[in-house]
């Protein structure tokens, strides 16, 4: 009975067994961690950084961390070291994620302080303006350029989001904004005609250039030498990717944005030649060494087509290799070799080092040294296959120039097997092209059936309040893409005895027209029977050369907001939208 009142008499005289401040202090540090966990999770979406392994380190570390503070006999020793595991882990966050954020955008450092002190704890958060995201905008950084928080920048990018999304509706290849005065000329390439837009103030621009510099990798304090980077744009589930250029003038640095739109993709049935001269170019393609000469005069999508001939080769099996002054796009699976004259070497040297690789297939998108074009032409003599790029205004000038830069014509004939030329026409709009029967005396002129019924762009339509109808395929223009226009010149056993004997260039070209040569403006003109463009078309583009078109009438001021926009890319199946 007494040892019973003794353990009585030992028991404690307060019912609580937990001490209310060591149990608010394990709550309080609980509650922050919470926060802490939460915001990570947020976080790491905004800032682009590894969201998982963030999430299983602040929930992993905090449970331990608690486990800890509760199981350790000691309050003394358990609680700190619960505060001292989660504050590690808080601030390796913040350090990583601050090293991933602009200078602005980073927390808990003395600026982000005064901003809370002058926008959140007195109340006076000032109204940001509304801004959209219209084109989904991927920096050189391969991250996902967000709306900024700063006003300055919100209007840059404000700025920025409507050039580009004006742009792709109207399925521009190339934004330029060039300096005059205290205003800025914006101007559109579309379908490779000028296109005026409504321009910008200084300050508006100047803006707007600092930021697309930003996003796009480039040096912000240079203003003067050229830079070069690249971007990714999208809407919806369009992405292309974009080349952004920089140059400094007297009035002012200029921005150059070329938007590369389906010919990043496109092989030799895209281009536009017709089924005759496809089985020409597949018979040439059979053949394991010899030279083709790929010839345009500028901005005819030469460079588009030399890219297309290289894709078209199957290079899993075949080692193919390019050698350029300056590389337009990438090429998978294709070692692409950049020139630069700062080595203190020439073209034809770094090409014969190469031929002795012994690739495959070598690309040549431009020569500009004969011994280059000697080296090229007696290495596809005698085993590989070489296509080689040259301006030029139709496959007999492209011939004239290159004998006259390898300097031998019977090594020309031995290596050559085939020339091309080519020019752009643009193709009607299948929603609004119009059926018209033209005048026969014209049709006979150019020798087109008198009874045929051809089309041509819509005549301006206009609504009850006299607002035009506006076509949404074609944005008014009529047209929709290009196609290419082809002279392709075999080579065959005939025509390089021609070429080994001929005294002039015309009696090559007798020999081809009596082989039957039909010419750059038949082939365009059965594209005009074939509906695929307007005879007005072709006789733009298959003219001589001649000064480039002006700027058209100015465009309409960048569009508000449209809910799903479906720009199209520069060409369709089938069409060639290159114009370098």
């Amino acid at each position: 009975m007494n040892a019973c009142l003794d353990l009585l008499a030992q028991l404690p005289t307060s019912y609580v067994y937990i001490s209310p401040v060591k149990a608010a202090a394990l709550a309080v540090v609980f509650a922050l961690w919470a926060v802490f966990a939460q915001w990570v999770d947020k976080d790491t979406v905004a800032v682009n950084t590894f969201r998982v392994l963030w999430n299983l380190i602040a929930v992993g570390t905090g449970m331990l961390a608690a486990v800890l503070a509760l199981f350790i006999p000691m309050f003394a020793i358990g609680f700190p070291l619960m505060v001292v595991i989660n504050l590690a882990v808080f601030v390796a966050y913040v350090v990583h994620r601050n090293k991933l954020v602009r200078a602005d955008d980073r927390v808990f450092t003395a600026g982000h302080l005064r901003r809370l002190q002058a926008e959140g704890f007195s109340g006076r958060k000032r109204k940001q303006r509304e801004v959209k995201e219209l084109v989904r905008l991927t920096g050189a950084d391969r991250r996902v350029v967000l709306i900024p928080e700063d006003e300055a920048e919100r209007e840059q990018y404000r700025l920025t989001q409507e050039l580009l999304f004006d742009a792709l509706w109207r399925r521009a290849a190339v934004i330029e904004v060039v300096p005059a005065g205290q205003a800025v000329k914006i101007s559109y390439i579309v379908d490779g005609l000028p296109i005026d837009r409504e321009g910008l103030l200084r300050p508006e621009a100047d803006a707007m250039l600092q930021f697309v510099k930003r996003i796009a990798g480039l040096n912000l304090d240079e203003h003067r030498k050229p830079q070069k980077g690249q971007i990714m744009v999208a809407v919806g589930g369009h992405k292309q990717n974009v080349v952004v250029q920089t140059d400094g003038s007297t009035a002012g640095e200029k921005l150059t944005v070329q938007i590369v739109h389906g010919e990043a993709a496109f092989k030799i049935p895209d281009l536009g030649f017709n089924p005759k001269q496809l089985e020409q170019v597949q018979a040439a393609k059979e053949i394991t060494h010899g030279l083709v000469l790929l010839s345009a005069p500028p901005g005819c999508g030469l460079t588009t087509t030399i890219y297309s001939f290289t894709r078209t080769h199957d290079r899993f099996l075949q080692n193919v290799q390019s050698m350029e002054f300056e590389k337009e796009m990438d090429l998978d699976n294709v070692t692409q070799r950049v020139f630069s004259t700062a080595e203190g070497k020439t073209f034809a040297e770094d090409l014969q080092k190469l031929i002795r690789t012994d690739p495959d297939i070598i690309v040549l998108p431009e020569l500009r040294e004969r011994e280059a074009a000697a080296v090229a032409s007696k290495a596809a003599a005698e085993k590989q296959r070489i296509y080689v790029g040259l301006v030029a205004n139709d496959v007999f000038d492209a011939l004239r120039k290159w004998i006259a830069q390898v300097g031998d014509k019977t090594l020309v004939a031995k290596s050559l097997l085939a020339i091309s030329n080519q020019r752009l026409v643009r193709i009607l709009c299948r929603e609004c092209k119009q059926a018209y029967k033209p005048d026969p005396q014209m049709l006979r002129k150019l020798n087109l059936p008198a009874d045929k019924t051809l089309f041509r762009p819509p005549e301006p339509q206009y609504d009850k309040h006299g607002n035009p109808i506006i076509c949404q395929a074609c944005q008014g223009t009529g047209y929709v893409g290009r196609t290419g226009v082809f002279d392709w010149l075999a080579v065959d056993d005939g025509m390089r005895e021609v070429i080994r004997r001929s005294t002039s260039m015309a009696d090559i070209q007798n020999y081809a027209l009596k082989r039957g040569g039909l010419g750059l403006q038949a082939q365009a003109l059965q594209k005009v029977l074939d509906g695929i463009t307007s005879i007005q078309e072709v006789a733009r583009a298959v003219r001589g050369p001649e000064t480039p078109p002006k700027a058209g009438p100015a465009a309409t001021p960048a569009p508000r907001p449209r809910p799903q926009p479906k720009p199209q890319s520069g060409a369709q199946p089938g069409t060639a939208a290159g114009g370098s």
